[in-house]
């Protein structure tokens, strides 16, 4: 199948029912596992769909709080399984389970031509994206901003990588021209926890419409008080940002290190 727009990508899952349908009718008849389930799967008529009505909503219509803590299920608190649960060639990746698959499937469905990262720690999520690029889309460059650059380590290195040092404690000395000159669609990754209500409008000014805008460990953790959610609401109004819950939810509400911040550019200001 051929996609009708080259610049995203649909998910076929759909079309696996529809031709066990087509080829095994007789099959689809009998009981037991696993043919029930194809059966009764094959029925939900929007399963593997790329959109529906209630995929993108406002913020300020979400509940703030989350069916599994996703750090918890990962063992995020545990350092002593540093090593084999948090890594990525054998460099530190502070992402969830369920996120690195995530973040997988939106890179594939969004095919970005820069993912922005912000906070890159050893560089192990930056040199996954880079090579997430390279396997889902063949094109495409990442910039990781970091203040303690120097951490950085020299496997870190990909050809479509670039570390940038930066201070997100003034957004003023973030180089403008290069987020001008960067090719869209973008894909943007908050981790650094700095000056966000700045650096989220500071961003959100230069995000196009189908970008997406992702904040980790924010609005169920540093911005969970009234006054943040409030300010993390108008934030999203201001910038046009949708939750995309397909993404927040895939694994149960919330179930992400990102619960209600995978934000996508839908609206353009008011």
């Amino acid at each position: 199948m051929s996609d009708s727009n080259p610049g995203a990508r649909n998910f076929a899952i759909a079309d696996y029912f529809e031709a066990f349908r087509k080829h095994y009718s007789k099959q689809m008849e009998q009981g037991g596992y696993p043919v029930r389930a194809m059966r009764d799967w094959s029925r939900q008529d929007r399963l593997g769909a790329d959109d529906c009505a209630e995929r993108f909503v406002s913020l300020d219509q979400r509940r703030f709080t989350a069916r599994q803590n996703a750090w918890a299920a990962s063992r995020a608190g545990d350092v002593r399984w540093l090593g084999a649960c948090k890594s990525y060639k054998g460099l530190v990746n502070l992402k969830s389970p369920f996120d690195l698959v995530l973040y997988a499937s939106l890179i594939w469905e969004l095919q970005p031509k820069t993912i922005l990262e912000f906070g890159s720690m050893q560089g192990g999520s930056a040199l996954w994206f880079a090579d997430q690029l390279d396997a889902l889309c063949g094109s495409g460059e990442v910039h990781s901003f970091e203040l303690y650059d120097k951490c950085i380590h020299p496997r870190a290195r990909h050809p479509r990588l670039t570390f940038h040092h930066a201070d997100l404690r003034s957004i003023d000395g973030l180089d403008k021209a290069l987020f001008a000159r960067l090719p869209h669609p973008w894909l943007v990754i908050d981790d650094a926890h700095t000056n966000l209500e700045a650096l989220a409008r500071f961003v959100g000014g230069h995000l196009q419409i189908g970008d997406y805008y992702v904040w980790e460990d924010v609005l169920l953790g540093n911005w969970s008080t009234y006054d943040k959610i409030g300010t993390a609401i108008s934030i999203a109004k201001d910038c046009g940002l949708l939750v995309d819950v397909k993404y927040t939810d895939a694994y149960g509400v919330n179930v992400t290190i990102s619960p209600n911040a995978w934000f996508k550019k839908c609206l353009e200001p008011a």
